[in-house]
């Protein structure tokens, strides 16, 4: 079982830091592209590409509906999508069976896959910025975790979460 650690970075080729014990152990980088479609990167640390994140915009009056895609090696395409039905917005996740326990945009959660619980995570809020602490359990899916966990990031700041503090 891993511990790792998603922040955002202050870097500028890297957008965000995934760290063990301290370490890095994967990264996202921006890919220059349009101004309606925003394209990144996951590397681990050394160097090898794992996959890319799309994220689009689209709007639908003054609302912003975000849809975020992420393509791995070895897993079909997972998307998030925030859509507007009935004058409600919700989002939707589809792709490799993954699902969501615990509150959606909350502090604690569990990823699962089919019916098996894959990991589970604490958000935390620290002036701008989210952090993550996540266990990965079934460090056979660790990509897709980190991959997912990504995409999640992309919710949380979209959404500026505003999260309860505990002390």
């Amino acid at each position: 079982m891993r511990k790792l650690t998603f922040v955002k970075s202050a870097e500028e080729d890297k957008v965000c830091r995934v760290l063990e014990n301290k370490k890095e152990v994967y990264f996202l980088s921006e890919v220059l592209t349009l101004p309606t479609r925003k394209r990144y990167r996951l590397y681990n640390t050394d160097g090898q590409e794992l996959g890319e994140i799309k994220r689009k915009r689209y709007s639908m009056g003054y609302i912003d509906l975000p849809r975020l895609f992420l393509k791995l090696r070895a897993y079909n395409e997972i998307s998030i999508v925030k859509d507007m039905k009935n004058f409600r917005t919700s989002y939707e996740i589809k792709g490799e069976s993954l699902t969501l326990t615990g509150t959606f945009l909350g502090d604690s959660f569990a990823i699962i896959k089919g019916v098996e619980k894959i990991a589970t995570v604490q958000v935390g809020k620290e002036k701008e910025a989210y952090t993550f602490t996540v266990q990965v359990l079934k460090e056979n899916f660790e990509t897709l975790i980190v991959g997912f966990v990504t995409l999640l990031i992309f919710v949380y700041d979209h959404e500026n979460v505003k999260l309860e503090q505990s002390e």
